[in-house]
């Protein structure tokens, strides 16, 4: 009997999207390789790097590499890439800076992924949406950097790509775990929601862009939810990240501990299916 095939979705949760990590890992333990992926948002720029030929171990490595420290962070864009700040920095409209997401996502991706999605060992798409139609838009094709760059782009954060005269912001507004696009020709589909239930308020002062974030992640898992019920996948996975704030990029080894419950769960469920289908 042939092994179940498998698609993997991985969500958009901002700096909780580490948590992918050790669910790849979890694959690479297994000797399993999903047969589709799709990715929104973070799941989107780690789910090119692992459908692009990278494994696990090498996008933790790669995470550790830049997100250790701030220090390490500042050291490998300013000094190792020879970025200037004018490249990740946008101005749009007055008084309006965002971060550029095509020169971030350059930036994090190594080189060795081939540059169109299409050309993806594994079978690959980007959710990302489309601000004008008020939908979802996927990518099976085209330009992967302007594809997860569109995915990433937060609204008044991050500065998307426009191109085929569409403007798009980030694919967690339509579709922030996007199993449903992995589910033909599979007979597996494993979901990662990495949106992170409410929290309660906390006591201290928030600031403006963790309002805005904060709000935006209530939104992805309130879509999330919605779109489990109505058509749940056959394993659904929720890291232990909701304690994680939208921007918390360098507490990553605080995130890969809090998964680890969540990659266990991840490897009996798959050990499983695995062992009752040999």
């Amino acid at each position: 009997m042939s092994e179940p095939r498998i698609g993997l979705a991985l969500g958009g949760g901002s700096a909780r999207g580490l948590a992918h990590i050790p669910m790849l890992e979890v694959f690479d333990e297994l000797g399993i390789r999903p047969a589709r992926m799709a990715g929104c948002s973070i799941g989107a720029v780690i789910g090119a790097a692992y459908a692009g030929g990278m494994t696990a171990r090498e996008i933790r490595a790669r995470a550790e590499q830049i997100l250790n420290t701030r220090f390490d962070a500042m050291r490998y864009v300013f000094g190792s890439q020879r970025t200037k700040i004018r490249d990740i920095l946008a101005l749009k409209g007055f008084a309006s800076l965002h971060l550029n997401a095509e020169k971030l996502i350059d930036l994090v991706l190594p080189h060795t992924i081939p540059a169109r999605i299409e050309e993806m060992p594994i079978p690959f798409c980007v959710v990302a949406t489309d601000f004008d139609a008020r939908q979802e838009r996927v990518f099976y094709e085209g330009s992967l950097i302007k594809a997860v760059a569109a995915s990433i782009a937060i609204p008044g954060v991050i500065l998307g790509p426009t191109f085929d005269g569409r403007v798009y912001v980030d694919g967690g507004c339509t579709n922030p775990v996007p199993f449903d696009h992995v589910r033909e020709g599979t007979d597996i589909v494993v979901a990662i929601d990495v949106t992170g239930k409410p929290q309660p308020p906390a006591r201290r002062h928030h600031t403006n862009r963790e309002l805005a974030l904060g709000s935006l992640l209530i939104m992805f898992h309130q879509v999330a939810m919605l779109r489990h019920e109505a058509n749940p996948p056959d394993i659904y996975i929720e890291p232990a990240t909701e304690s994680f704030r939208a921007g918390d990029f360098f507490r990553l080894q605080e995130v890969f501990e809090a998964a680890q419950p969540a990659k266990e769960e991840l490897k009996r469920k798959l050990d499983r299916l695995f062992s009752a289908g040999a």
